[in-house]
Parts: C-alpha cells; structure tokens; sequence
C-alpha cells in the first residue's frame, strides 16, 4: 500500500467500481444501439472520427455534441480494432453495416463494453476528485463522506454504465474545480495548466459547462492575490493556463485538422443555421429574466435534486449549504460554479434534465458530508457516539440502497422480460411494430422479426393494411409514438410537433377499437428511489392482434 493512502478512501473506490461495473453488459449486445437515451454508439464514434479527420479543413461538425467524448472512444477502441485488422476480423471498413467487420455483432458488443468501462473510470475517477476537494477545503473526515455519498449516488452510478458523455463531461468540469482550488495555493505552472486543460476538455464534451467554469479562474486569482499581491495574478501561471486551455481545446475539438468545422459548430449552438445542415436547432434561449418560467426552472431543479439525493439527503445538502458560510472560501469554491451553472447554463434550457444536473449533484454530495461529518465531531460522549453513530450509519445505509436498487432496475429490466416473452408466446417470423427509438423499446431479435414504423405511417388505415402480430410500446419518449422534434423551436415555441394521424392511431389503440389488446405489461416498482431517468426501467406494454 502507498504510504500516506487513507484506507477508508481505497474501500469506497473499490465499492464505486463495483457499483458502477454490476451488470455492465445493461442491454447489450444491440448492435449500435444502447438502452441508455443518447448514449454514443460504437459505430456513431467511428462516424465522428472519420468524418472530422477524413478531409482537411472539411467544415463538417457532428452536430449534437462536440468531439472529445466520441474521440475518446475511439482512442480505447484502437488495441481491439488493430488486433482485429491485423487477424483479417476487419477488413474494407465500410460506414454501412456489417461495416467491415466478419463478426459486426460480436465486434459491436466489445467496442460498445470498451466504451462502458471508459465511464466507469470517469465515474471512479470523480469519487477521488470529490474527495481530494474536502480534504482541501475541509479535512479528511469530511473527504471520506463526500467520497462515499459520491460513490452512492445513483446519478452517477447510471451514467457510469453508459457511454452518454455526461460523466466524462462531469469528470472534466470536477477536475478543472479540484485544480482551480491546488492552483490557488501554488505558482507552481503544473495545478494551472490542469486547470486550463481540464476546463478545455470539459468545454470540448459539452459546452452546457461553461459557466461552471467561468468562476474558477477569478476564484484561484483572488486566492493567490490574498497571499502574494495582484501582481502574482500576471505572472507565469496565468500565461500557462491560457496556453495549456488553448492547446487543449483547439486538439479536443480537431480545430487545427478542420477549423471551419469548429467555426461552425460554434454558429449553430448560436442559433444560426447553415447551408446543408438540416439538423434541428436546440432549444438554447438566454434571458436575463423569464417571468413566470423562473418557478418552472426552480421546480425542475427541486425535482432533479430531489430525486437524485432523496428527502433524508437533500436535508443534508441544504444544511451544509447553509454551514458552510463559516467559510468563506470553501463556500465560494462550491456554491458559486453552481449558482453561475444555473443561472448562466440551466436557465437557457427548454429543460432541466436530471442528467443536466450532474456537476450540481457532486457538489451537493460534498455539501451533505459538512454536517455529517460535524455530527460525528460533535459526539464527545459515549452516548452520543453510539447515538451519531446509529445515525451516520442509517445515512450511509440509505445512500447505498439507493445504488444497489440502481443495479437491480438495470439487471431486471422490464425490456428483459417483454423478450423472453415475446420469444416464449409469439409464433418464430411473427412480426412486431415499435414506433418508438431502440433505446426505449425490448430489442427485437430472432424469433421475431421486428420493424420500426415512421411516423408517416403510423395511421388506423396502415395498421390495418401490415395486419402485425403484435405491438410493443414503452412508457419512456411515449409522446415521440405521435409527435417530432421541431425543425426549428423558435417558430412554434415548442420542441415537439404532433402528427394528428398519429394521434388517431395511438387513441384508437390504446381504447381498443383496434383488433388488437393488451397482453401482458411489464414495469418495475423502485422502493426508495424516484427516479428521472427517461430510459431507466419503463413500462413495457405488448399488444396482440385479436383477429
């Protein structure tokens, strides 16, 4: 053991690796696709790599996010992909399936779990930052707590097992925290080009970072400035964390391979459309005040955190918050990246996601650990140490039951059993109709043959005229069974554009003057969480034809 290694730390890193690696293969093998919404599929990163390194200056961006978390991918991916080129498994990659691989099913589940075990080393990764933060802001007992709340939450736990970018993105944006707090206290260059290059890459996964990032620089200049004069501000260490970012985020983004395709992905989070791109605009408005809709943010932020800490820990949360202004400085570090997310990032969305909230959910993992911490301090007698030490316990327990539940709605997911189901109860050829993405839906495999309907098409007269065997619909996305994503937001001041076809349909089906009834349902019933992940454990409802 490396001497000076708190034990307690390396215990509640091996339990966040267990957490986040239980059930790792969730949903796979699926090809491309994954059960996790929006998650980037192995053949989605090769597209990426390949399109911004396959011409120069080509001008081409993917256009839902930026490239570094697809690129990373693509780095873990290389040892298989070069063992596979050199043993004849790949050969003429090819950007339609089965893409040049002589197994595509097995190569697509490999690179697909490569991907997954990147995650689960971001989200281990982030269990190390949240503690090396208290230990610097507060002390080691404080550290072990936020550590292990980290290590438990149930936020991170999921996107731990997926490849959704949204953890690296988190890992990037605690990094450049952590660094901004090592740098305030040293000119040493090595804490500020952390900074600078932590922050890049935060910005290079997802831009929604920015404001998070915003405060830190300020926040380390006024540290060092306390200890040796603004004129320290101007000094190397600034210079090196400007050049570190820079260099970072122009490599991240490929900006020196194709830097018309930088400038572009920059017009289009804009909102300037561009000639030959016909992706929707994302619904990004920014308003110093929005009247009434500031309770609607308010109430979807108290809902995310809600869910993700629970009533018991969310109390904790709050309670630190209102602590921690014992310290100042410690105090600043934590709520103001917060605050400037919200108010600067959050607010700009149509939506306030859970999954948007995972930066605010870290530092509230650090928050709750303030007074649990000060609890067990505060026990000077042998009562109240058997008293606080019922309670730590209690929290701590209820913290990991939420994870471990998080594991068990992954290994027993309702989509599992609609499959066995369906192979069980459907005649082998029998055909299947789903209206709604792979990641909402059972996997439709031999013996079925499974068909994805578009949304023209799915009309009381075209049922009748395919005649399916049967139909499987999910809870999760219900409403993308009748409406599409608005070309453009601004026009209709709504994300979503119902067909009324469509809706027709969908009533007629689910009132029953279709010759078609429900057969089984399958759902999961969480007990202690509240979950607000739209893909984790929906209710799966399989129709059969009557006639």
């Amino acid at each position: 053991m490396v001497r000076g290694a708190d034990r307690y730390l390396l215990g509640i890193l091996g339990l966040s690796l267990l957490l986040n690696s239980w059930h790792l293969t969730w949903g796979l093998p699926n090809g491309n696709h994954s059960w996790a919404a929006d998650a980037i599929g192995p053949v989605t990163a090769l597209g990426v790599a390949r399109r911004t390194f396959g011409a120069w200056n080509s001008g081409w961006f993917y256009f839902k996010y930026p490239p570094a978390w697809p690129l990373i991918m693509v780095l873990s991916f290389l040892p298989y992909l070069s063992l596979l080129y050199l043993s004849g498994g790949w050969t003429r990659p090819s950007s339609q399936y089965p893409y040049g691989f002589a197994d595509p099913a097995q190569t697509l589940f490999v690179l697909a779990m490569t991907g997954r075990v990147v995650a689960v080393c971001f989200g281990v990764a982030l269990v190390a930052l949240t503690y090396g933060i208290a230990l610097r802001l507060f002390d080691r007992l404080t550290a072990r707590w936020s550590a292990f709340l980290t290590a438990t939450s149930y936020p991170l736990v999921y996107y731990a097992h997926t490849t959704n970018l949204d953890i690296s993105y988190c890992g990037w944006l605690i990094l450049a925290l952590y660094a901004a707090i090592a740098a305030s206290r040293s000119t040493r260059p090595l804490p500020w080009a952390a900074l600078g290059a932590a922050a890049a890459m935060a910005l290079a996964t997802k831009e929604q970072g920015f404001a998070f990032l915003l405060p830190l620089p300020f926040l380390a200049w006024v540290a060092r400035a306390r200890v040796a004069g603004w004129a320290s501000v101007l000094g190397r260490s600034t210079w090196v964390m400007f050049a570190a970012g820079l260099a970072m985020l122009l490599l991240a983004n490929n900006a020196l391979f194709n830097p018309m395709g930088f400038v572009g992905r920059i017009a289009y989070l804009l909102g300037h459309p561009l000639a030959g791109v016909s992706a929707r605009l994302a619904p990004v408005e920014f308003s110093a005040w929005k009247g009434a809709k500031e309770w609607i943010y308010l109430a979807q932020l108290w809902d995310g955190l809600e869910s993700s800490f629970g009533a018991v820990l969310l109390a904790l949360v709050g309670l630190g918050a209102v602590a921690i202004w014992r310290r100042p400085g410690a105090a600043a570090w934590l709520l103001l990246p917060v605050a400037a997310q919200y108010y600067l990032s959050l607010r700009g969305l149509e939506l306030i996601a859970l999954r948007y909230l995972l930066p605010v959910v870290v530092i509230g993992c650090i928050l709750a650990a303030v007074p649990l911490a000060a609890l067990w301090r505060a026990a000077r007698t042998p009562l109240a140490r058997r008293v606080g030490a019922s309670l730590l316990v209690g929290v701590g327990g209820l913290s990991l039951a939420r994870a471990v539940e998080l594991d068990w709605l992954l290994q027993s997911d309702s989509r599992y059993h609609a499959e066995a189901w369906m192979a069980d109860n459907l005649p082998p050829g029998a055909r299947v109709e789903v209206y709604q993405k792979p990641a909402f839906v059972p996997r439709l495999r031999v013996p079925v043959v499974g068909t994805h309907v578009p949304l023209a098409e799915r009309s009381v007269l075209g049922i009748a005229t395919r005649r399916p065997d049967a139909i499987v619909t999910s809870s999760a996305s219900h409403k993308s069974i009748t409406h599409r994503w608005a070309a453009d937001w601004r026009e209709t001041r709504d994300m979503l554009e119902a067909e009324p076809v469509a809706e027709v349909f969908l009533a007629a089906l689910q009132g029953g003057t279709l010759p078609y009834r429900v057969a089984v349902t399958f759902q999961q019933t969480p007990r202690v969480l509240r979950h607000r992940i739209t893909s984790l454990a929906p209710e799966i409802r399989i129709y059969v034809r009557t006639e």
